[in-house]
């Protein structure tokens, strides 16, 4: 009889996650609106045609005159899967810690006859299946155009994926459970989403470094050189190119590749079902705590209403823990353009012309996932509402958080700006902030009312709001770098600009007078 519970309850688990995946996507695209499901849909498809054009476009020439695997092939095919895995895993700590700490149906689970372990077993699989799946979508494209110019071979990159996407699953469950040990389920969901977005941005971040410090340009591009792989890069005969041998379809690589990927995945995943009913009766028990024995020697403050609603803004989301991985990234992509202002300091090159645009991008986006945090995120918005304040000063102290934050982030590299061009310095500044209150601006017109814990779903909301975030940050970061380069073309981006504010302000959602 336990024989026969045990495939029952496997299978059952298992569409029950696949249900959850589902809704999770839907939820992720449309907001589970059938109208916007189906427009999400054919946007999607269109999406993926394009994809296809733009994968011909670069393939084709290279399949022209037969594809050979070159040092410089081997180099980017080897680059693309390693790319892959650390996107994987940095999803899949992601995951594993987000099991672990916000699943509402763990307990539930739990306290039912079923083993727990084969749920957990369907959770880790299910991980690895949607990550190579996520995966496979926007790879595909170039894949599918490199069977149809150079044969059917090339099917094996989607074996190779699997395998990435094996790798990368067990890695995170076998991390994620030595933080449990090594710092205790309190500390563990802080650090593992940290190192998720230090994971998720060292490789590309390194690449970047890596081209700033050989060739002086911020293009990791710069580094499939064909001079600099032959002096710096191992031979085409050398195992080090093993992953590009993979991709291109050597048979006995993919082989053996599958093989230890699937079983480096089964232990990973055992370990992980065994011991994560333990671990998750940890996790449900944290808490927020406070050091008592410190509060005694805190003096009360007193502060102005403005002032107390912007520590506690300030405080929210400091204590956020998903939000780690969510801003600490965009932070991380800063520093590329600070090499590059150490590298060029002391030079003749308008260096501020190649920083600028980078940091205004990443400030742009930064401040618009701040600015729905505070402004639409709210867990308590009837508490908050019966506050013997104005709606003015609560709404302004949520955007002089926000502020307070990027300023925090914009102000050291703008000094290190100014000791190469004080005109760079100044200009990134304000191509920052401008970036960063036209993303406040536009969560002000779009405000909708949301608990934190949805901050991955923030563009459910509107995609209206999430379009406009995009156009705003492109503008901004375009008509700084025209700006610091002294072009008269800068007028462009600036009326494009106040064209997105503009179409956003008449198109916002229509209020009451008491909201």
């Amino acid at each position: 009889m336990r024989a026969l519970a045990a495939p029952s309850a496997l299978l059952r688990f298992s569409r029950h996650e696949l249900r959850l995946a589902w809704r999770d996507w839907a939820w992720m695209f449309s907001g589970w609106r059938s109208t916007s499901l189906r427009r999400a849909l054919i946007g999607m498809s269109i999406f993926y045609a394009v994809m296809h054009l733009i994968a011909y476009a670069v393939l084709s020439p290279r399949f022209a005159t037969g594809f050979v695997l070159d040092q410089t092939a081997q180099a980017a095919l080897s680059v693309t899967v390693l790319l892959s895995f650390t996107m994987m895993l940095s999803q899949a700590m992601e995951s594993v810690t987000r099991a672990f700490y916000a699943r509402d149906d763990l307990d539930l689970i739990l306290s039912s006859p079923a083993p727990s372990r084969d749920l957990f077993l369907v959770r880790i699989v299910m991980m690895a299946l949607t990550s190579w799946a996520m995966s496979a979508l926007v790879i595909s494209p170039f894949l599918n155009v490199a069977v149809v110019l150079g044969g059917e071979h090339w099917l094996a990159g989607y074996v190779v994926l699997l395998a990435v996407s094996l790798n990368a699953t067990g890695a995170g469950v076998l991390i994620t459970l030595a933080l449990f040990r090594t710092v205790g389920a309190q500390r563990t969901r802080f650090y593992a989403q940290i190192l998720a977005a230090v994971v998720g941005a060292a490789f590309l971040i390194g690449m970047q470094v890596v081209a700033i410090l050989s060739f002086g340009s911020m293009s990791r591009f710069t580094l499939f050189d064909p001079a600099f792989l032959a002096s710096h890069a191992p031979g085409e005969g050398s195992p080090w190119w093993f992953l590009a041998h993979t991709v291109a379809g050597q048979t006995n690589a993919v082989f053996l590749f599958l093989a230890v990927s699937v079983a480096f995945f089964a232990v990973g995943a055992w370990r992980g079902a065994v011991q994560f009913r333990s671990i998750v009766v940890l996790a449900l028990g944290v808490t927020e705590k406070t050091p008592r024995g410190r509060v005694s020697e805190r003096t009360f403050r007193s502060y102005s209403p403005l002032g107390a609603l912007v520590l506690k803004e300030l405080k929210l989301i400091a204590r956020d823990p998903w939000l780690i991985s969510q801003t600490l990234m965009q932070v991380l992509y800063l520093i590329p353009p600070a090499v590059m202002l150490w590298v060029s300091f002391g030079e003749k090159t308008e260096i501020s012309v190649i920083v600028a645009p980078v940091v205004v991008m990443a400030v742009g986006q930064l401040a618009g996932g701040l600015a729905w945090l505070t402004i639409s995120g709210e867990d308590a918005p009837d508490l908050i509402a019966t506050a013997p304040i104005s709606a003015f000063t609560r709404l302004w102290a949520k955007v002089l958080s926000v502020l307070t934050i990027i300023a925090a982030i914009v102000l050291p590299i703008s000094l290190g700006l100014a000791l190469i061009s004080l005109w760079g310095a100044v200009i990134t500044a304000a191509g920052a902030m401008t970036a960063a209150a036209s993303a406040v601006l536009v969560q002000l017109w779009f405000r909708a009312q949301a608990k934190r814990t949805t901050f991955r779903r923030r563009q459910v909301a509107s995609k209206a709001s999430t379009l406009a975030e995009a156009a705003a940050s492109i503008a901004c970061a375009a008509g700084t770098a025209l700006v610091a380069a002294a072009s008269p073309l800068a007028i462009l981006p600036v009326f494009l600009l106040l064209s997105v504010l503009g179409i956003s302000w008449s198109i916002r959602p229509k209020r009451s007078a008491s909201a």
